[in-house]
């Protein structure tokens, strides 16, 4: 598998390659650029979100972390303007951070198996979806943006998987690691309930997810 550095650097240079793309496109503003750069990268270390024991991943997730509460925080305050603004981004800054890092990455890395069910594609379009239903529920952003995001958080997942799949092969020899498999993966014969559990998730969060049919138009616009 590649290690931590090469997931970071890979998955900010793309995502800032993709989102400064969009911007000359005119398909979002700078300030969305910069932030659809920011949640590529976060996406580029998700994967690793199950795995507890590399003291690299740890200090990334704390940053991530940080990283992430304060995009919150900086969304909110753009959707919301009110009097106590202030205090509210600082509590929702600290309530924020500590749900991410030490609820959801703590559970996750205690709870799961690296390179398990996790460390697949449906699981990280899960997260993608989540990321588009709080950007649009929770934020009130357009549907468009909300997807954006979704999309890069997503992309960046994609890039950790296969850069892992790349890193399993030894190109010297030619041969094929036993990891080879386990990374970029959308089913496994032997855990058929897990994949059926998520998949069924995932159907479900796409049919409550904010209209699609902007981000589709644009989407075949680029592919056509």
């Amino acid at each position: 598998m590649a290690n931590f550095r090469t997931h970071l650097t890979v998955a900010a240079a793309a995502s800032t390659v993709l989102a400064a793309c969009g911007v000359y496109a005119k398909l979002f503003g700078l300030t969305t650029g910069v932030l659809c750069a920011i949640i590529g990268t976060i996406g580029g270390l998700l994967p690793d979100i199950d795995l507890d024991h590399s003291a690299s991943a740890k200090r990334g997730f704390f940053l991530g972390s940080l990283i992430t509460s304060m995009l919150i925080v900086i969304l909110y305050a753009n959707a919301y303007r009110q009097n106590e603004l202030i205090l509210d981004s600082l509590i929702l800054w600290g309530i924020s951070f500590i749900i991410i890092r030490f609820v959801i990455i703590e559970t996750f890395s205690r709870l799961t198996v690296h390179r398990g069910v996790v460390h697949s594609v449906p699981y990280m379009a899960i997260f993608g979806l989540l990321v588009a239903h709080g950007a649009f529920y929770g934020l009130k952003l357009t549907a468009f943006v909300s997807w954006v995001f979704g999309i890069f958080l997503f992309l960046g997942a994609l890039i950790h998987l296969a850069l892992d799949e790349i890193y399993s092969v030894n190109a010297l020899g030619l041969k094929l690691k036993k990891s080879a498999g386990t990374a970029f993966k959308f089913f496994e014969i032997k855990k058929p309930l897990h994949y059926a559990a998520l998949y069924t998730v995932m159907i479900g969060l796409f049919f409550t997810a904010p209209p699609y049919q902007d981000a589709w138009r644009v989407i075949k616009r680029l592919i056509a």
